[in-house]
C-alpha cells in the first residue's frame, strides 16, 4: 500500500498536464482502460480481470491476497481537470450554480469509479462504486455561456437569456459486498480449459435531479429539486445483481482464448421514473442486463485483445474495442481503440498501472445508463 501511495503521488505530479485534459485511471482497471477497454478473454493471474470477467478467478492460486485498488475519473464535454475540481473542490449547496456556469456551453458529464477488495483463492469479496453527473443546459443558457461574457445580469434583463436553465442529473451505484467465485469445468488434463464464474452483488442506487433557473444562476442560489423528487434530495433503491462469465483458452495459457460475459444476468431493477430536460416523464434504467463477447491472443511478451461490448444493446449501440500490450519484466506498454471513446494508451511499471484517453472506455459493470 505504501508503494501504491508513492507511485500514485509521483504519477499525479508528473502527468498532471495530461490528467487535466484526458480521462485517467489508476490501479486495477487501468490495464483494460489503456487497451481500449478490451480484455474479457485475457488469461491473467494478476487479479486485473476479476471484475471484468468473474471466470478469471478460476485462474488464481489458493492464496489470500488484497486486490489492487482501482480508481478512474471520466469526463465528456469538459476538461477532466474542471470535473476533478467539482468532485473534490469543496462543493456546497450552491455547487449546481457553479456547474451551470462552468459547463453551460454544451451538455457534459463527469464521474468516478472505485473498487477494492480481498481475494481468497478462487473467490473474492469487493466493494465497488460508480457515480456520474450529467449537466444539460438549454439553448438559451448555451447562448449566454458563449456570448454573455459571464455577465449574470443579462440572465435577468436580456430576453434572449432570461429563460436559461440547466438540468443537473446525478446517479450513483455501489455494491457492498460484491462476491465473485469461479471454477474450472473442463476435464483435468484437457488441452483446452474452460472456466465458469459468477459475481453476486448486493447493490444500492441513488438518483437525483436538480433544475437551475436563470434567477438561481444569477444569484448563485441553490438549485431546485425536480418534481419527481417530491421535495427530497434523492431517490434510492436496493437490489441484487449477478454477473456470469465464461472463459475458454489453451491449457498452457498461450494462444487464442475466447470469453462471454453477461453483466447483470440477474438485474437489480434500478429503474427510476424521472423527467427529462423538457419536463416530460422519462424512465431511467441505470444498470440493464448486457452481454459481451471477446477474444485474445497471447504469445510471449505480446498480448492482443478484441471485444464486442453490449451486443444486446442494453446501454446503446454495440461497442467495438481492441487493444494490445507489449511487456518486459518490469514495464508494460499499452494502446487501444474503442468505438465510442477513440484511442487510449497507458503503461505499467513495478506492478502499478496508469491509463489515459480523451474518453476512457468504462467497464460495463461500472456503467450508469441515463
Amino acid at each position: 500500500m505504501r508503494r501504491f501511495a508513492i507511485l500514485f503521488g509521483i504519477a499525479t505530479i508528473l502527468l498532471y498536464p495530461i490528467c487535466a485534459l484526458a480521462d485517467i485511471s489508476f490501479g486495477g482497471s487501468a490495464r483494460t482502460d489503456a487497451m481500449g477497454g478490451a480484455g474479457i478473454a485475457i488469461v491473467d493471474r494478476s487479479d486485473r480481470n476479476n471484475l471484468l470477467n468473474p471466470a478469471s478467478l478460476a485462474l488464481m492460486n489458493r492464496r489470500v491476497t488484497f486486490a489492487f485498488p482501482s480508481i478512474g475519473f471520466h469526463a465528456s464535454g469538459i476538461p477532466i481537470g474542471k470535473a476533478f475540481d467539482h468532485i473534490f473542490g469543496n462543493p456546497n449547496e450552491s455547487d449546481a450554480a457553479g456547474l451551470a456556469k462552468d459547463f453551460g456551453g454544451n451538455p457534459s458529464d463527469f464521474g468516478i469509479d472505485v473498487n477494492l477488495g480481498l481475494r481468497l483463492g478462487h473467490m473474492d469479496i469487493q466493494g465497488t462504486g460508480s457515480a456520474k453527473v450529467y449537466v444539460d443546459p438549454n439553448s438559451a443558457l448555451e447562448e449566454w455561456s458563449k456570448n454573455g461574457n459571464g455577465n449574470t445580469t443579462l440572465l435577468l434583463t436580456d430576453p434572449v437569456y432570461k429563460n436559461s436553465q440547466a438540468d443537473i442529473i446525478g446517479a450513483a451505484v455501489y455494491s457492498l459486498p460484491s462476491v465473485g467465485m469461479a471454477e474450472r469445468i473442463s476435464p483435468k488434463g484437457s488441452p483446452t480449459r474452460v472456466e465458469l464464474g459468477a459475481r453476486m452483488k448486493l447493490m444500492t442506487a441513488y438518483y437525483t435531479h436538480y433544475i437551475m433557473s436563470a434567477a438561481s444562476i444569477a444569484s448563485n442560489g441553490p438549485a431546485v429539486p425536480a418534481p419527481e423528487l417530491n421535495g427530497n434530495t434523492n431517490i434510492h433503491k436496493t437490489g441484487f445483481g449477478m454477473d456470469l462469465g465464461l472463459l475458454v483458452h489453451p491449457s498452457n495459457h498461450e494462444g487464442i482464448s475466447g470469453a462471454v460475459v453477461i453483466t447483470d444476468a440477474i438485474a437489480p431493477h434500478f429503474t427510476f421514473n424521472g423527467t427529462d430536460a423538457t419536463g416530460q416523464p422519462y424512465k431511467y434504467d441505470l444498470q440493464p442486463s448486457s452481454a459481451s463477447l471477446g477474444t485474445a491472443y497471447e504469445n510471449g511478451r505480446v498480448l492482443l485483445a478484441a471485444d464486442l461490448v453490449d451486443i444486446t444493446h442494453g446501454y446503446g449501440p454495440t461497442q467495438e474495442r481492441v487493444g494490445g500490450e507489449y511487456r518486459t519484466k518490469r514495464i508494460a506498454l499499452r494502446m487501444g481503440y474503442a468505438s465510442p471513446a477513440g484511442f487510449t494508451f497507458g503503461f505499467g511499471v513495478l506492478g502499478f498501472d496508469l491509463a489515459f484517453g480523451a474518453r476512457s472506455p468504462v467497464v460495463v459493470s461500472e456503467l450508469l445508463h441515463f
